[in-house]
């Protein structure tokens, strides 16, 4: 959810709902627990919806699932020690 956040700025609930096919309280829940832990917020009415604060998208620092997904793949054909070395880069960056 981050990610896709990240890449449009911003979003209406019911977008995220019909994307993730999950209800619109259980995206609100989700959003109320992401904002705990990334820079983004809400905003009631119109023009309302999820926002991610402007100066965040300079330092984003995340992985998408498939790019995530293709790095777990690389760190089979690495010997262990780069193998592990990738995996805890990987491990350190939210998905």
């Amino acid at each position: 959810m981050i990610a896709t956040l990240y890449e449009r700025h911003n979003d209406i609930v019911g977008n995220r709902a019909f994307e993730f096919d999950a209800s619109f309280h259980t995206i609100r829940n989700d959003i109320r627990v992401l904002e705990l832990k990334y820079p983004i917020y809400t905003r009631i009415g119109a023009g309302g919806g999820v926002f991610i604060l402007d100066s965040s998208r300079l330092q984003q620092r995340w992985l998408t699932v498939h790019q995530r997904e293709l790095l777990m793949d690389v760190c089979s054909a690495l010997d262990d020690e780069r193998a592990l070395l990738m995996k805890s880069i990987i491990g350190g960056l939210p998905p």
